[in-house]
């Protein structure tokens, strides 16, 4: 041992020791994502030719997107319908990105680039996209550390056999491409995909926002240590609901949850403030997520044999909602429940297309949202020949417009988002001068919450850029410019997480105030919506209507 600490010396051993534990700590870590790319290759084609894309806009710094573009696929990781909401939540981010980029003021001398994929509403399929995240850190690290490691002198990771300075080999269109490692992940949308990508993100320190995943698990720093939400957890909403049935003297209920942590943790809460103010469950069903019309069919039948029961509170999934509304027509009973939702259902249209019989009367839950301004006029702008950035935008104006394009006019694929809806395949193809209209296109309501975690994002980069890059320049009467200088580029995530993210406070773009609790929880804020026929109802006479806005203490 003498002889070792006179060659090496105490802090030459120290070094030699950390190095040997990181490379046995990623050794770990590149092992695990191996097998799991493994386990997910078998599901890794979809059925749909665009949801394996993503798009990848040049930065200097890169934002990941998880979005769900098409809905789960039956035999495969993902079908061929597009989920109209998934779109709208990934152009949102879009737009919040050009929004920032195009004003300056924010990042100075910071452009933001992103890599945006298709979750196709499955966590184990975003699972298996999301290592495109890792993949693009991992080889940036690797290529950074060289050149810097040759640049500065010091003993390079990677070095030429004659001793040479590395060079950049790759080419040159991949050098230009701008796609460095993703700073952050915006999404998912689903709980379930957000808690399997979370898992995966924290083992490489890079922070996530989701714009309505809502399953309280998510609140557990203990778990999720770098996981925010622009959205508060379903504690909160599941208090809303039961309050709104004790609002209307109802001592005898029936519930509905979907499988899952959004559903099952929600559909708890439900239980424990129903049992402490004395309203009992009569019936508490529970909808597998490979659930058909059998199934859906059997659950309505055994709430349809509880006739004292006649409020069901759902905490479901959309998919879920719309199949028990279905049921209840297939067996023609229209008017027997009346419908207590979560944010699930909300105020969706698309959801009781249809179904407006079965649906009306229902109470429904949402977050309370205000419309993003210019985010209609950008979507009304929107063709499938000026927004090519975006790969699944042509399915989604097929899907809208019922044609189709052009160039898929001999090769047709259903693109029915429902199984009662009729597929496009025989359609005629798309005129050249159509549009979207306001008739066909309604913001949803979680367009607020995708562009305020982008600009939390930008606002927490911009504290960082103020500490770690200092005054690059000022010119009279101007802001300085900062520029994204290596210290930022290098800093670490956990730490911008817990420093910079979660301490952002400000107004976003609609004026609404965005902030994060201590655990990444977002503000507590709810409408409650009564679904009923009115007189100028523009969905077959057809509308959500607010009853009441309720604002919870956050502290509860």
């Amino acid at each position: 041992m003498a002889d070792v600490n006179n060659k090496f010396g105490r802090p030459e051993m120290l070094k030699l020791l950390v190095r040997s534990f990181w490379f046995v700590v990623w050794t770990c870590l590149w092992l695990a994502v191996l097998r799991v790319v493994g386990q997910q290759r078998a599901m890794a084609t979809p059925a749909s030719n665009s949801a394996g894309s993503s798009i990848q806009l040049a930065g200097d710094i890169i934002l990941g997107g998880l979005f769900p573009v098409h809905v789960k696929g039956e035999k495969t990781p993902c079908g061929s319908a597009v989920y109209n909401r998934g779109i709208q939540r990934l152009e949102a981010m879009l737009f919040a990105v050009d929004q920032i980029n195009s004003e300056g003021k924010l990042l100075p001398g910071i452009r933001l680039g992103v890599n945006v994929v298709d979750t196709c509403s499955r966590d184990t399929y975003a699972l298996n996209r999301s290592l495109e995240f890792i993949r693009a850190s991992l080889n940036a690290m690797d290529h950074s550390t060289s050149l810097s490691s040759a640049a500065s002198g010091s003993a390079a990771s990677f070095q030429c056999r004659d001793g040479s300075t590395p060079r950049d080999r790759r080419p040159p269109s991949q050098q230009t491409k701008g796609l460095g490692p993703v700073f952050g992940v915006v999404g998912g949308s689903y709980s379930s995909v957000s808690i399997q990508v979370a898992n995966l993100l924290r083992l490489f320190r890079i922070p996530q926002i989701s714009p309505a995943s809502t399953a309280k698990v998510l609140s557990d720093k203990s778990r999720f240590e770098f996981f925010a939400r622009t959205v508060p957890p379903d504690d909160y909403q599941a208090i809303t609901l039961v309050d709104l049935v004790e609002r209307f003297n109802w001592t005898y209920i029936s519930t509905v949850a979907s499988e899952g942590s959004y559903g099952e943790s929600g559909i708890e809460v439900v239980h424990r403030e129903a049992g402490a103010r004395n309203i009992c469950i009569a019936l508490a069903e529970r909808v597998s997520s490979t659930a058909d019309e059998r199934v859906f069919d059997s659950i309505i039948r055994n709430l349809y044999r509880k006739p004292f029961a006649r409020a069901v509170v759902l905490f479901t999934r959309a998919d879920d909602a719309r199949g028990l509304l279905a049921a209840a027509k297939r067996l023609s009973i229209t008017s027997h429940f009346i419908w207590v939702a979560s944010d699930g259902w909300g105020r969706q249209h698309k959801l009781v297309e249809g179904l407006e019989d079965v649906a009306e009367g229902a109470l429904t839950v949402d977050l309370e949202s205000k419309s993003v301004p210019g985010f209609d006029d950008y979507m009304l702008s929107l063709t499938p020949s000026n927004n090519q950035r975006n790969p699944w935008y042509g399915d989604y104006w097929q899907e809208v417009h019922g044609c189709l394009l052009p160039h898929n006019q001999h090769h047709p694929q259903s693109t029915s988002a429902h199984d009662d809806q009729p597929a496009i395949s025989h359609a005629s193809v798309c005129p050249a001068g159509l549009r979207l209209t306001h008739l066909g296109y309604e913001q949803d309501s979680k367009i607020q919450f995708v562009v305020d975690a982008v600009y939390a994002f930008a606002h927490a980069i911009s504290a960082l850029q103020r500490d770690v890059c200092g005054n690059a320049s000022t010119a009279a009467g101007r802001r300085p410019v900062y520029g994204a200088c290596p210290q930022l580029l290098s800093y670490d995530g956990g730490d911008f997480y817990t420093k910079y993210l979660l301490n952002v406070s400000f107004l976003d773009p609609a004026g609404s105030e965005v902030k994060f609790d201590a655990q990444g929880d977002g503000l507590a804020r709810y409408t409650i919506m009564n679904y009923r026929r009115l007189p100028n109802g523009a969905n077959n006479g057809y509308d959500y209507k607010l009853k009441m806005i309720s604002i919870l203490n956050q502290s509860l």
